[in-house]
């Protein structure tokens, strides 16, 4: 356990960017990314997602703290670093007059492979990211989903340890998004992966862990669970069916129940509170039987807000709360 910081893929301490001595982009910035994790970094626009992913790939200097990566300090100078690392932009943007062999091949030169290493690395990446019937074709012509793939098979050609895609399903539509996701999947399997996403169903779906920014600032860093863990819970919605009058009898009769904070009815879809104090077990028991009494037929049941989605709404609401509330008592004393 001694040696557990050396191995860690990224390690932020402090870290702080302030661009033209007065916009602070990140704020005092401190975690911790372990080999295998597949972190989502979250956050509303201008949180400072951009600029820490480009502070941990050394594309700008800290203004105060510092990254390691791989154990050592990145820097703009620490190309060994970046070398083990693959990014994905936003938007990404290739030479609209080559194609994706051409341009692959040329950026694996840049990596220094020799021909040999080149053709058959190409080949490989090319049929992984479903590009094959269109590897000579010119990328002027490509879908945001064949750029967005483009964009992947570049980010592999260095075999990297380390994956930052920041936005990767931005602009895909669902099958080109589906696409991606499951390529994610896969790859997370062998390699540690930063995903900076606005699309929380994404972040759901493929993540193990959540960094959540807000202007600048760390307000939340751990597992998925956890952050799902902090919202409110026994909040459910039931879709039901039978007749108008024997529902709202059922609804009246649900209301009663002690454990029932509160039953709201909107046409034929019940949205239900209940206290936490009472394993919902036994509270949605009873109210399963009222609605059988009420010869009201339940067609589904889900849980409201235990999704990646709600978790982080709910995060971002209490910490402008707060910070409303600092800026506000100073007022109020004077």
């Amino acid at each position: 356990m001694a040696d557990a910081a050396a191995v860690l893929v990224v390690e932020t301490s402090h870290l702080t960017k302030i661009y033209q001595n007065r916009q602070i982009a990140l704020n005092d910035v401190s975690l911790s990314i372990e080999p295998g994790a597949v972190l989502g970094l979250l956050g509303p626009n201008g949180a400072g997602k951009t600029t820490f992913l480009r502070l941990v790939l050394g594309l700008h200097r800290p203004t105060a703290g510092g990254a390691k990566v791989f154990g050592k300090p990145m820097c703009p100078s620490a190309a060994d670093l970046r070398r083990r690392i693959g990014y994905i932009p936003t938007n990404p943007q290739f030479p609209r007059g080559m194609t994706p062999i051409s341009y692959l091949d040329y950026i694996a030169r840049l990596f220094g492979m020799t021909a040999n290493a080149r053709k058959p690395k190409l080949a490989m990446l090319i049929r992984a990211v479903d590009l094959l019937g269109h590897a000579g074709d010119p990328i002027a012509y490509f879908t945001p989903g064949q750029t967005a793939r483009l964009a992947v098979a570049a980010s592999l050609i260095n075999e990297p340890d380390l994956l930052i895609w920041d936005e990767p399903t931005h602009g895909l539509d669902i099958e080109a998004r589906r696409s991606m996701l499951e390529l994610i999947k896969t790859l997370a399997a062998e390699k540690t992966v930063i995903l900076s996403s606005h699309n929380l169903t994404d972040v759901d779906e493929v993540c193990n862990h959540a960094a959540v920014l807000n202007k600048g600032q760390l307000i939340f860093h751990g597992s998925l669970q956890d952050l799902k863990g902090r919202i409110r819970k026994n909040h459910y919605e039931l879709d039901l069916e039978g007749d108008q009058k024997s529902i709202t009898k059922a609804v009246t009769a649900v209301r009663g129940l002690k454990e029932c904070l509160s039953a709201l009815l909107r046409h034929r879809r019940l949205e239900l509170k209940l206290t936490d104090d009472t394993p919902n077990t036994a509270i949605l028991a009873q109210v399963f039987q009222t609605l059988f009494d009420n010869k009201v037929t339940l067609v589904s049941v889900r849980s409201v807000g235990m999704q990646t989605e709600q978790a982080y709404l709910d995060l971002v609401e209490k910490e402008e709360s707060r910070g409303f509330t600092r800026l506000y008592q100073p007022a109020e004393a004077a």
